[in-house]
């Protein structure tokens, strides 16, 4: 969960705008992007999880169509955004700062109507598109963190939390050119979640646990901030994950499967295999880990808790938030959201993932 917003101001009125700064390569293009709507999505679904939209005056206090000017704030040339939401308490004036990320420009659109539409994503942008030249091999004595840096482009780093417990990473294995994939394989197989934080860092932090203390509530009524909650499910989930090693001369498998519930192979949904095969996966407990991870990833967003809510730029994906709605309760992970950069721009929409 993301710092910087007191519960109270979520709950009551409070001036509500986004803050935008421009960068390139380590310069200050602009203080302050001027918007006139916008919105910062993310979902665990997506290679690279966060996107952002925003719409933007063609002048104020300058031009800001970017033309062929490769040094503009909001040109495609390595520009990045750094996105934060302010909040305003109406009773002490206090003001508080969410930084909710930092994003790659990919495209702007302008149609002569007075606004910019710009595109951008999350820095994990920056490694799928920097593509290993040729496959490349570990090196002597690598180890899961030792590549993970190494895979990383210039210029990006990448933070692991104490939890992790580093192992060896064979040599006789080779990652292939897609650099973003073989930093998902090892946080697959470690394992562990790869995601970036409000800084633009790439972050690889501990598989979710089986149950967790929600760090949010989210209720209608009184002091309350839900507005509708609808519900969704779909088939096609995986209930059985068979995971695999594929390193040389090692025969190590691991099975976990939906034992209860609707979805456990031995009722009527049946079962759904997917496969997950690595090098990395050297003995049976870490192919045993991965194999229990995976499953739990997988059947997450396949039932959705989607919450409409007073936007709460603290909450992030993975965090553990309660629901409660009409007396029904809920409790998971948040597996996507779209929050809104300006008043105008209505309420937050978020996906809570059900434990199946």
């Amino acid at each position: 969960m993301r710092t910087g917003t007191p519960e109270e101001l979520l709950t009551g009125w409070a001036g509500y705008w986004p803050v935008i700064q421009s960068w390139r390569g380590g310069h200050l293009l602009a203080e302050q992007v001027p918007v006139t709507s916008g919105r910062a999505t993310a979902s665990v679904t997506q290679e690279v999880p966060e996107r952002l939209t925003l719409r933007v005056p063609r002048w104020d206090g300058r031009d800001w169509l970017p033309g062929k000017d490769h040094e503009h704030p909001l040109a495609r040339y390595g520009q990045e955004l750094a996105v934060s939401v302010m909040l305003w308490s109406a009773v002490t004036g206090a003001e508080y700062q969410t930084r909710i990320g930092r994003y790659l420009i990919t495209e702007w659109d302008y149609d002569d109507g007075g606004e910019l539409v710009v595109a951008a994503e999350g820095l994990l942008r920056r490694v799928a598109d920097d593509r290993l030249p040729a496959p490349s091999a570990p090196r002597a004595g690598a180890t899961l963190i030792s590549e993970a840096r190494r895979l990383m482009p210039p210029g990006m780093a990448a933070g692991f939390d104490q939890r992790l417990e580093d192992r060896n990473c064979p040599t006789s294995m080779e990652w292939a050119e897609d650099r973003l994939g073989a930093l998902y394989e090892i946080a697959d197989a470690w394992p562990a979640r790869l995601r970036t934080d409000a800084w633009g860092q790439a972050q690889f932090r501990p598989a979710l646990p089986d149950v967790a203390t929600p760090v949010a509530t989210l209720k209608d009524g009184e002091r309350g901030t839900v507005v509708g909650v609808a519900r969704t499910d779909g088939r096609g989930a995986p209930n059985r994950v068979v995971a695999r090693s594929s390193a040389s001369g090692v025969e190590v498998q691991a099975i976990a499967e939906q034992t209860t519930g609707p979805m456990a192979t031995s009722g009527p949904y049946g079962t759904v295999t997917e496969f997950f095969s690595s090098p990395l996966l050297r003995n049976r407990s870490a192919a045993q880990a991965a194999a229990n991870t995976r499953l739990r990833s997988r059947l997450l967003p396949t039932r959705t808790v989607p919450v409409t809510c007073v936007p709460d730029p603290r909450l992030d994906l993975d965090d553990a938030v309660e629901v409660i709605r009409d007396g029904v309760r809920d409790w998971g992970f948040v597996v996507g959201y779209d929050l809104p950069l300006t008043v105008a721009d209505g309420a937050m929409r978020l996906d809570v993932g059900v434990p199946a």
